[in-house]
């Protein structure tokens, strides 16, 4: 579930390289740490080049207000997905899953340091019970 490519460095080439088309990217700290899992929608201007530019300081129309990503953020990875926004969620999931000790809610650092609506709702990402078969 979660992204499988190499850590990219945020570059102004690295940037440009991105192409603009929906989908869902991770963005971690120096050591490779997971700090924000985050999607661009049809509503970007050019997808997932502007988002992950935002985080890095190479959009022109200012920088980041997450304050976790302003400081820890450097590198970045992404995948193009229609299905963005499921996408997104199971990878969210899939962190609270592996991160979570005793079934609580935990985020990626820079998700509470974010607004509400780049937090959502999550269900529980578990392994499904076997069904229990009859005799007869």
């Amino acid at each position: 579930m979660p992204i499988r490519k190499p850590w990219i460095q945020p570059t102004a080439e690295s940037i440009r390289a991105i192409p603009a088309v929906v989908g869902v990217y991770e963005i971690a700290d120096a050591e490779g740490n997971l700090l924000y899992i985050g999607q661009a929608g049809g509503r970007e201007p050019f997808g997932l080049r502007t988002r992950i530019a935002l985080h890095f300081g190479f959009d022109p129309g200012g920088d980041d207000p997450n304050a976790v990503l302003r400081e820890r953020a450097a590198q970045f990875r992404w995948e193009a997905n229609q299905q963005y926004t499921t996408k997104r969620l199971e990878m969210l999931m899939k962190f609270q899953r592996d991160h979570s000790d005793d079934g609580g809610t935990e985020w990626p650092p820079a998700h509470p340091a974010g607004d509400w609506r780049d937090t959502p709702q999550l269900g529980r990402l578990r392994r499904s019970r076997p069904v229990a078969r009859s005799s007869g």
